[in-house]
């Protein structure tokens, strides 16, 4: 077995925190998205919430490679929560996209 830290629980464990945070990335991006208006009025505003979308898919994106990485180890469930970051960073880029537009 090639597991990238030797330890099959340290594997697993790394990548479920790893997960996690990109989950909470995630719905705190969801939170700037639907807020900025609130702190941030002005056209600069809308950069904030863009660009915490792109830190949750780049978040995402690690922790798909955490995932082939050592996809021997993996259930199937967290096959399917691989998902829950990219399903964030859309809805909240979709609601960044509304607010912009509705502001204008």
């Amino acid at each position: 077995m090639n597991a990238m830290w030797h330890d099959p629980a340290s594997s697993r464990l790394m990548f479920r925190l790893n997960l996690a945070m990109a989950c909470l990335c995630a719905l705190e991006s969801l939170f700037l998205s639907s807020t900025y208006d609130l702190y941030m009025p002005h056209i600069v505003g809308h950069y904030f919430p863009a660009v915490s979308v792109v830190v949750v898919v780049l978040y995402g994106l690690h922790c798909a490679l955490l995932y082939w990485t050592d996809r021997g180890l993996r259930r199937p469930w967290e096959f399917n929560a691989l998902s829950l970051p990219f399903a964030g960073a859309a809805v909240s880029a979709w609601i960044c996209y509304q607010r912009y537009f509705e502001q204008l």
